[in-house]
């Protein structure tokens, strides 16, 4: 069981089997209530990422669920205050959750991920990359399904790729489609510019 924030749920949504891929994963995720509703919110933007998490609770491959309401001066100091030192509601929240539960934590934001280091210094953190990478499920995708999954996650959901996944990434989806990827790290998209050149 691992807890996952918003953006995941957006980068799952944009890989075209993010259904597949928690069936691989082994075990249900979880959303918090308040992450839910930030994708909810994305709706009157346009973005399609809560009907496909619907889907998926429908389907019982992730779960909602509440923070407790112990934890509930924690999510304030998470959100309250100096913007450096704050986090948004739905990334607070993921990772007050994960805390208390002690499991892991998928989360892209860097700012988030920074300070879950200095506030929760035990807990794991992972990314989307991390989730797609588990043996389990690259395996069970296969190099060629895990390409196209990344490649639509990096496109339709701009997701963020932290410098150490960025070769293995641009591996993965191969690198003329690399190229295209905005959010892939500036210095990779460099190079890969400087190589075609």
């Amino acid at each position: 069981m691992a807890v996952a924030d918003a953006s995941v749920w957006i980068n799952l949504a944009a890989t075209g089997c993010a259904d597949k891929i928690l069936k691989l994963y082994g075990g249900p995720l979880e959303i918090t209530q308040t992450a839910l509703a930030e994708l909810e919110r994305g709706r009157a933007k346009g973005r399609q990422a809560a009907d496909e998490v619907a889907t998926l609770l429908h389907l019982g491959l992730m779960h909602v669920v509440d923070l407790d309401p112990q934890d509930a001066d924690l999510f304030l100091s998470l959100v309250a205050g100096d913007a450096a030192q704050t986090l948004d509601d739905g990334e607070a929240a993921t990772l007050v959750h994960a805390h208390r539960v002690s499991t892991t934590a998928f989360i892209d934001e860097r700012k988030a991920t920074s300070l879950a280091a200095v506030r929760f210094p035990g807990l794991l953190v992972a990314s989307t990359v991390d989730l797609l990478f588990e043996p389990a499920v690259r395996g069970g995708l296969g190099e060629a399904v895990l390409g196209d999954a990344l490649y639509g996650a990096l496109i339709d959901a701009k997701m963020r790729v932290a410098a150490h996944h960025a070769p293995e990434v641009v591996a993965c989806v191969g690198r003329e489609r690399a190229e295209s990827c905005s959010s892939l790290p500036a210095s990779v998209r460099r190079a890969l510019k400087a190589a075609a050149t």
